[in-house]
This record gives structure tokens, sequence and C-alpha cells, in this order.
């Protein structure tokens, strides 16, 4: 992992999420260095259009990622329906790292956990600079991915409950043992933000 890599946040949500990212998602200033990378659970199609809807009220630039293309800073990025992502070194020579999309709209059981399958290949990828964070939800898809987070050294954040529609989803990290902070959603921006300053400062000594 090279000293310039971002610090990437991975925002998984279900039941609830689309209010609750738009509220958290314009909170994030257009100076955010990290990439953020967001799981909604929707149905085919509908992810773009809450990336549309979101890039009109974000700081940072909205869009679903394309396959192959290479992750950038200071970026949301809205895992498509019926999709789940992979990251890898890229294949051609350029530092970084690139972005793989796989359809799995035929497999229920992968569908099921693409929240943990990308939480789980950031963590692989970026270790200690990973933050994972579940909203509001129902399931327990992400709870593996969290515990992967959690033991590459990244930080794991849960919505708290008054400020959740459902709270299954951060519920189920949190009685595994496995989430540093349990926040209401209007801090959570605030807190990734801090870690990202974090970060940075560590860069730079």
């Amino acid at each position: 992992m090279q000293p310039a890599d971002p610090l990437v946040v991975v925002i998984a949500a279900s039941t609830g999420g689309p209010q609750a990212l738009a509220q958290l998602l314009p909170r994030f200033t257009s100076s955010f260095s990290g990439t953020i990378i967001v799981a909604q659970e929707m149905r085919n199609g509908f992810t773009r259009v809450l990336a549309d809807m979101l890039n009109q009220t974000c700081n940072l630039p909205v869009h679903e990622p394309v396959d192959g293309q290479i992750l950038q800073p200071s970026r949301i990025l809205m895992t498509p329906s019926n999709c789940r992502l992979v990251l890898t070194s890229c294949d051609f020579g350029e530092p970084g790292r690139q972005i793989l999309v796989e359809d799995v709209a035929d497999s229920p059981e992968l569908r099921h956990s693409r929240i943990d399958y990308i939480m789980t290949s950031v963590a692989g990828a970026f270790g200690k600079r990973t933050v994972g964070v579940l909203l509001t939800g129902v399931g327990t898809d992400g709870r593996e991915g969290m515990r992967a987070i959690h033991s590459a050294g990244g930080v794991t954040i849960a919505q708290d409950s008054a400020s959740s529609v459902v709270f299954d989803l951060p519920l189920c990290a949190i009685e595994a043992g496995i989430v540093h902070e349990t926040l209401p959603l209007w801090s959570i921006a605030d807190r990734i933000a801090a870690l990202a300053k974090e970060d940075a400062d560590a860069i730079a000594a």
C-alpha cells in the first residue's frame, strides 16, 4: 500500500437509507480528500436515480462507478443495484486501485452479501485507512465486512438507534463487538472528516 493512498469510507444502508444518505452525504465538504463508497440496497436501476439526486445536493461528485475505472479521491461512488465492487491493483502499470464491478443479479446469495464483499475488499486494500459505516437497515449483511475492517485496524461506526428508521443493520455489528463508535446520523460526517484530517496530518508528519 502506498503512503499516499486516500482514506476510503464504505457506507452501507438498506431500509431508510436514501433519507439518511440525503442528510449525511451533503455534510462532506468539497475539500474532503477521501473516497466514499456507498452500498445502498435498492431495486435494479434505482441507485442511479439516487446518485443523480444526491449529485445535485452534495459538495462532492456522486456517480455509479464503471468497470475498470481508477479509484479517485474526493468522490462518492454509488454501488449499482445488483452489483458488487472489488478493488484490485491496476493491471496497466499505473499507480492506484482499479474498481471491478461484478453483476450478481442472478445469485441471491451473492446479492445478500454485497456489503460484506465490498467492505472486505476495501479493508484488504487499505487496511487501517478504511472506515466502515452501517446506517439504518435490516439484515446482517455488513457484519462480516465490519469485522474485516476492525481486524485490519480501520475504524467502524454504526448509526445509533434513536436516529435509525430500522436499527437491525447497525445492531448486528454492535452486538458482535466490532463497532468502535455508535453515533447519531448528524455527527457521522464530522467524525469521518476528523479521521481524514488525522490521516492527512499523519502523512505530512
